[in-house]
């Protein structure tokens, strides 16, 4: 039933002479595309949205969509779908057999990175980012385009290689989440085609798949009809137009063209249960999911429907504090649901379900408050007020996204102008009581899936679907005590800060930054960017961290941060402060590290005083919340229970014993170390970290204003108290040992092995060592990948990682990672420490050493637009006292790397004595 206005003042901004019958039949009318769009169609049926956006600068995104994905394949054809997305990198008519990945790689975009493909059940979708300043690659990308839309080679030789591939890809979603998805998804979706068609597809299937069939289905659904080309970014609309006509205008739908049909999973009205039993699963967990039909945002008042979801769904996550019990999210098949999703130890199911089911029958049945819609509806405003004063500033890849939605479902796309009208028009017009009836609509009693999961030593707790629906109706046959909403009218602090002073400021020119110090001692970074409207992004750190407590009170060290962020700050808790800073943009978190202590955050203009005073209030009178403790130990038991006894949990955590030399910090975690936790103590060490600010760095990036913001300073980070206690982080040989060194694990089901390589040892940590030993590490995963996964077919994505440190103590560590079948370990290791030889000897080949350098410029281009992209540089040098200009030197140390220089720091640092093997592989049997 589509809505009428009961405002009088909406019906004035509509129009004053507009009758209700014509205003109803504007509801339903679909809302105007973004006038920032260009879209068109060709003869042919083929789709194109284009769009000018210059952020970032000098690059453009391209999607293909495909309205064809797994639904559409017969039983003997299931996995081909995207077996064609694997084809269609293998090679194109105009970029035979590897000629396309080595075209783009010398240009500096990476698979995986950059380009990409997903296929999914309704559609497959392909991603190329490109410099848009190059004429050339822009007009070869869209050759790219056009080849996979209907060009893609799919020949005998390149089927066979990869199908193995795609095996080992198929291996490599293999555990508990895979097989659980697997077993429920036909639950979820009624038992409709959606069950039995998960992109990834069948092992036979895989196996005996002929070029011909994958052929056959590429030519029945690869068509223009089906299909759109998406560009968005620095590029000129009508000459990028007029060469998408030329380029595709010639495609051609199949003179028989099969029907398209629209697959959908429909409500049955009835209650299913199931029973998960895994023995990769710690703990007892329930999932209770409320179905109903899911809804597409075309007209106005679709998009008011929409709007008053997202208030429901958003208030509910407010009174679950952030925690993810309960939720709105879709399903397969155009189904959406409401979810309860509870983990427990195993005997604890039953007051579990009943704590969260009382929150909800409390919603149901009192509803929300006033005050809670007025922040909700505050909040909201104030999100859609920062995306539209940073519409110029949006990315590229963040404005396609809708488009892509609009191709596919004919959702609406009408930009952020047009949802800032409509959002100021219709929210004031949401009551209470229209939110309120939400959750009679969502908790329902039918359409409710119940999936109870545990291990097969636990499955005696899991609950029947009997005792469930008893202990709801138990929950509804107790007295409901009322909802209290305790909004608080007290500042913040408790007493107000006494304002430092600056006593010098140093300006940075060729970084366009001031260092500041302050009269306690406290160092602040400020750089002005103009790369968003209105954002600004800090972090502070000071040395010491939790390598200053005992290995006792580890524990306690690692988490103080976290326990005292659930408790509050000031006159104020944790929840209490989401109500005081609705309508406000103050996110701050402190964090205490193995090294550092310190506070993340983001915030803008207007919002600068709150978040600082926030961040003093954190620093100076902390709160200690029994309550909020007791939450975060049940979350951070539920956590661990959950992971407990998955394989990957189990090598993870020998992984890090065996690198951090069996030290007792890096023992897995464990309910014992739960239960160590203390509140007094984790506070005592707390207070401890922050007791001196005299140490601290602060490093602001965004759009401040100096004027402004150095009052605020003075008040707020030169209140903060000093001592002078000059701190430096205690070196506890938490280091990869030196020596050779192998360990298996053997856990999980699973046929798949996991392999991790490591070479580590001292290193000489200087500007141009590191960008050396980068360059290795990029060169050596080109190879690796060529080599175990193109030519051998015996992994989906081999990955290398380099990590230097220069704090405390100078070290690196070359990290080799794959996943393979148990049987192929010995064969891709000693594959893997061949290219590693190779690179001691030889260096990397020329052109994968170029691929490095073209990338990395492209990437700091890129990056260096960002705000992000700053704080982390300005950061890191920081933290290694290395000079802030040495970015501007990138280059010339860039350009001075040759295969040689990078085959000597591999022969250098790459050293054999000091090697470790650690590999997963499934249970013996």
């Amino acid at each position: 039933m589509l809505f009428k206005y009961k405002s009088l003042s909406l019906l004035f901004i509509a129009g004053l002479c507009i009758p209700i019958a014509c205003k109803t039949q504007l509801d339903s009318q679909a809302l105007p595309l973004d006038p920032q769009l260009r879209t068109g169609k060709l003869s042919n049926g083929f789709t194109y949205y284009i769009r000018k956006n210059k952020t970032p600068e000098k690059r453009v995104m391209m999607y293909l969509a495909v309205k064809a994905g797994s639904i559409l394949e017969t039983d003997q054809q299931r996995g081909v779908a995207h077996f064609i997305e694997h084809m269609s990198f293998n090679g194109t008519k105009h970029f035979p057999k590897k000629a396309l990945s080595e075209y783009l790689e010398k240009s500096g975009v990476r698979f995986g990175a950059d380009i990409n493909a997903t296929t999914l059940p309704d559609e497959t979708v392909y991603q190329l980012p490109l410099p848009s300043d190059n004429p050339e690659l822009l007009s070869n990308g869209l050759q790219m385009m056009r080849d996979w839309a209907q060009d893609a080679n799919i020949e005998a030789e390149d089927v066979e290689r990869e199908r193995h591939v795609i095996l080992e890809e198929r291996r490599v979603r293999q555990g508990v989440t895979q097989r659980l998805q697997e077993q429920t998804i036909s639950l979820y979706t009624n038992q409709s085609r959606y069950g039995s068609r998960l992109p990834i597809g069948t092992e036979e299937v895989l196996l005996k798949v002929t070029p011909e069939e994958i052929l056959s289905f590429y030519k029945d659904w690869y068509r223009p009809n089906l299909q759109a080309l998406l560009v968005v970014g620095d590029i000129d609309v009508d000459q990028m137009e007029k060469e998408i006509k030329a380029k595709f205008s010639d495609l051609k739908n199949p003179e028989k063209e099969k029907e398209r049909t629209i697959y959908r999973a429909e409500l049955t009205g009835k209650n299913q249960y199931m029973q998960f039993i895994d023995p990769e699963l710690g703990g007892v967990s329930l999932e209770i999911v409320m179905k109903q039909k899911g809804d597409t945002v075309i007209t106005t008042a679709d998009y008011r429907a929409d709007l008053l979801k997202n208030l429901f769904a958003q208030m509910l996550a407010a009174r679950f504090r952030q925690m993810p019990l309960v939720g709105i999210g879709p399903i397969m098949g155009g189904l959406n649901s409401f979810f309860v999703n509870i983990t427990t130890k195993p005997a604890e199911m039953e007051p579990a379900l009943k704590s969260v089911w009382l929150e909800l029958r409390k919603i149901e049945e009192q509803g929300f408050t006033e005050p809670e819609l007025d922040r909700m509806k505050k909040s909201y405003l104030l999100n859609l007020s920062e995306r539209l004063q940073e519409k110029d500033k949006t990315t590229s890849e963040t404005l396609i996204k809708p488009y892509l939605q609009n191709f596919l479902m004919g959702s609406a796309v009408a930009g952020i102008n047009k949802e800032y009208e409509l959002t100021n028009e219709l929210l004031p017009d949401i009551s209470l009581k229209e939110v309120n009836a939400q959750m009679k609509a969502y908790l329902k009693q039918t359409d409710r899936d119940i999936v109870v999961k545990s291990s097969a030593v636990n499955k005696v707790f899991l609950p029947t679907e009997a005792a469930i629906q008893t202990w709801i109706e138990e929950v509804y046959a107790q007295n409901l005590p009322p909802y209290v909403d305790d909004v608080l009218s007290l500042p913040l602090l408790k007493k107000e800060p006494k304002a430092g002073r600056i006593t010098a400021i140093e300006d940075v020119k060729q970084v366009g930054l001031q260092k500041i110090t302050l009269s306690n001692g406290v160092k602040v970074i400020l750089k002005k960017t103009d790369f968003q409207n209105n954002q600004i992004l800090f972090k502070g750190f000071s040395e010491g961290g939790a390598s200053l407590s005992s290995d006792e009170d580890y524990q306690n060290a690692v988490n103080a941060a976290n326990i005292i962020a659930t408790g509050g700050a000031g006159n104020y808790d944790a929840l209490q402060l989401g109500k005081l800073f609705a309508g406000k943009q103050v996110q701050l978190i402190p964090f205490i590290l193995d090294n550092y202590q310190g506070f993340s955050g983001s915030t803008t203009k207007e919002d600068l005083p709150a978040t600082l005073e926030l961040l003093y209030a954190y620093f100076r009178e902390p709160r200690k919340s029994e309550e909020a403790f007791q939450t975060f130990i049940g979350r951070t038991r539920e956590t661990f229970a959950n992971k407990a006894n998955d394989a990957n949990q189990v090598f993870t955590d020998t992984v890090n014993l065996v690198l951090s030399n069996h030290h007792v910090r890096r023992t897995p975690q464990s309910m014992a170390k739960i239960a160590s936790i203390n509140l007094d103590k984790a506070l005592k060490i707390y207070q401890d970290r922050f007791a001196d600010a005299s140490g601290f760095t602060f490093v602001f990036v965004g759009n401040v204003e100096e004027k402004t913001i150095i009052p605020l300073l003075e008040k707020y980070l030169g209140g903060l108290p000093f001592t002078g206690r000059k701190e430096k982080a205690r070196d506890l040989g938490i280091n990869v040992p030196s020596g050779r060194m192998a360990k298996t694990v053997y856990h999980g089901a699973t046929q798949k092995a996991s392999v991790m390589m490591v070479y580590a040892g001292d290193f000489n940590y200087n500007f141009e060592n590191t960008i050396q030993m980068n360059a290795l590490a990029d060169a050596l995963n080109i190879s690796l990948n060529k080599r175990l996964r193109d030519q051998e077919g015996g992994t989906y994505t081999p990955n290398v990682q380099m990590n230097m440190t220069k704090y405390l103590k100078n070290r690196f560590s070359l990290t080799i990672s794959f996943d393979c079948a148990p049987q192929n370990v010995e064969k891709l290791i000693a594959s893997a420490q061949d290219e590693v030889n190779k690179m001691k000897i030889n260096g990397p080949s020329a052109e994968n050493l170029q691929k490095f350098k073209v990338a990395r410029k492209l990437s700091l281009q890129t990056g260096s637009t960002n705000n992000n992209f700053w704080l982390d540089y300005l950061l890191g040098q920081e933290m290694n006292k290395e000079p802030l200009t040495e970015f501007y030197n990138y280059d010339a140390v860039l350009n001075k790397i040759s295969v040689k220089s990078v085959q000597q720091a591999a022969a250098t640092f790459i050293q054999d004595k000091n090697y470790i093997r650690l590999v997963l592989m499934p249970e013996k049997k």
